[in-house]
């Protein structure tokens, strides 16, 4: 069997990505959020349980705030009416708002509440906390190695999201505290 594995250009410097690697960094990132919220996330659900369209709604909205129902569909690859109805729901709930674009009347944009901001930071000082156990279980290298890995995958994920310009630092800001 062939390997995936290529030599890398040595412009690229050394560390430079190759197929397999990546191929095996997004197997494992797949596993990862296929698994945490099937895991560590269902405590976190039952307490504040929303369907997973409302809650893809949202991830998206308190990233972006202020897109249209249209830019939500389309961002999500949803029908707009299924959107709409995620939307109406969220909003019934109280956790999403709309307003009026100051440019266009006909267009609605939407914007987590303060109780929708509450609601995640809930949700994720339960992860926090229930990752906390699984961590535990580690030994202190690989701990240390996946919470320094932290800022270099939350620039992956910017990026992923198209929210990052390609010349963004790619290295961790100094950590205040201890």
């Amino acid at each position: 069997m062939a390997s995936d594995r290529r030599a890398a250009d040595p412009a690229d410097g050394p560390g430079a990505p190759v197929p397999q690697d990546a191929r095996d960094l997004a197997v494992v990132l797949h596993d990862l959020a296929w698994l945490l919220p099937r895991t560590i996330g269902l405590g976190a659900a039952r307490q504040d349980p929303l369907p997973v369209s409302e809650l893809e709604v949202m991830r998206l909205l308190a990233r972006r705030p202020g897109l249209s129902v249209n830019d939500v569909a389309r961002e999500l690859g949803m029908q707009p009416s299924n959107a709409s109805t995620a939307i109406r729901s969220l909003i019934a709930r109280g956790t999403l708002q709309s307003r009026r674009d100051s440019g266009d009347g006909r267009v609605v944009r939407l914007e987590p509440t303060p109780d929708a901001y509450v609601a995640r930071d809930r949700r994720e000082r339960a992860w926090g906390e229930a990752l906390t156990d699984v961590l535990a279980t580690l030994n202190p290298p690989s701990r240390r190695q996946l919470i320094e890995a932290v800022p270099v995958l939350r620039l992956l994920a910017t990026r992923l999201a198209g929210e990052a310009s390609p010349d963004q630092v790619d290295h961790a800001p100094p950590r205040s505290g201890g």
